[in-house]
């Protein structure tokens, strides 16, 4: 009786796929937090610079 219990709680285990699902969600938010590291560590120093530019545009148009 006990062993066709335990059968049946390792059956429901092995084929259980809300753990497979959840590391599929992690292994997407890796990926989608990876791209936004790297376009930021990519485009950096160009948005700085950008940005930089706007200021001194703005500071010297309100002067």
């Amino acid at each position: 009786m006990k062993t066709r219990r335990i059968a049946g709680l390792l059956k429901g285990f092995i084929e259980d796929q809300d753990g497979v699902t959840s590391i599929e969600y992690a292994l997407l938010g890796a990926l989608i937090f990876g791209a936004i590291v790297g376009s930021v560590a990519l485009l950096g120093d160009s948005v700085e610079a950008l940005y930089g530019d706007v200021a001194t545009k703005v500071s010297d148009a309100v002067s």
